[in-house]
């Protein structure tokens, strides 16, 4: 009887605690906010959507479709060319941003890598911390890249590596709050790097 009790009882905690829960992939359109908590998000090619937001899965960008912010806590973001979003961030994922996307204010990730596509155009900054950012030909960050250093960054046995293309454009500087390996083509003077740690190397 006593284990009956405790099973019926964790059941119903466990059911209580999914309630909340919005488990199972969902589609982005008609310009509505998106929000999962277990699950994948897409938005076709050519839709339109809201904020995207989620806990634990991928959001996957068509071609020429249109979004609002796009946050991840563990998952990756890949948005398709010709695409446009307000912003993408993720905290433990990749972002693969396709050919010719705008992106109208930041791009950042924490635990995961960046790359950039040719012909892409950021309106504020880049923001990594433990993974490589690979930045294409005609791409534009009107903002800075900026590399921050955090408390998992001293686990990370791999440096990171920031690759920037022949005819891309940083606007503003390359910002390293911790040690990244930089490669500039011969346009981009390496004046643009700020480094905010202490260099023992």
């Amino acid at each position: 009887m006593q284990n009956n009790l405790t099973t019926l009882l964790s059941t119903t905690l466990l059911l209580v605690g999914l309630s909340g829960c919005v488990v199972g992939n969902k589609i982005g359109h008609s310009g509505q906010d998106v929000y999962s908590t277990f699950g994948n998000i897409d938005v076709r090619d050519g839709e339109r959507a809201g904020d995207l937001e989620n806990n634990s899965g991928n959001i996957t960008i068509g071609r020429n479709a249109k979004v609002q912010s796009v946050d991840i806590i563990n998952g990756n973001i890949d948005i398709g060319e010709f695409s446009v979003a307000y912003s993408l961030e993720t905290v433990n994922g990749n972002i693969d941003v396709g050919k010719n996307v705008i992106i109208t204010r930041s791009i950042e990730t924490v635990n995961g890598h960046i790359n950039i596509r040719q012909g892409v155009n950021i309106g504020a900054n880049l923001i990594a911390s433990n993974g490589d950012v690979t930045l294409a030909q005609k791409s534009v960050v009107k903002g800075d890249i900026i590399y921050a250093d955090t408390f998992l960054s001293s686990y990370t046995e791999k440096t990171p590596i920031l690759k920037v293309a022949e005819g891309a454009t940083i606007e503003g500087k390359i910002h390293l709050h911790r040690y990244v390996k930089v490669v500039l083509p011969d346009s981009i003077s390496r004046d643009k790097i700020v480094k905010h740690y202490q260099d023992n190397r």
